[in-house]
């Protein structure tokens, strides 16, 4: 019996940001006061356990 060996094919793509558009979804006005970027509410229950 003949062993096929295949070879893998890679193909590289760069890609270059122009230009970026963040989104949050925030309900509250900004508070110069405050941390950034910070989790309100840390108690997620995702799996319903």
């Amino acid at each position: 019996m003949k062993k096929i060996y295949m070879t893998p094919a890679v193909e590289i793509t760069e890609v270059v940001v122009e230009q970026m558009l963040a989104l949050s979804l925030n309900n509250k006005p900004a508070d110069p006061n405050e941390d950034v970027l910070t989790k309100e509410n840390n108690d997620w229950d995702i799996w319903g356990e």
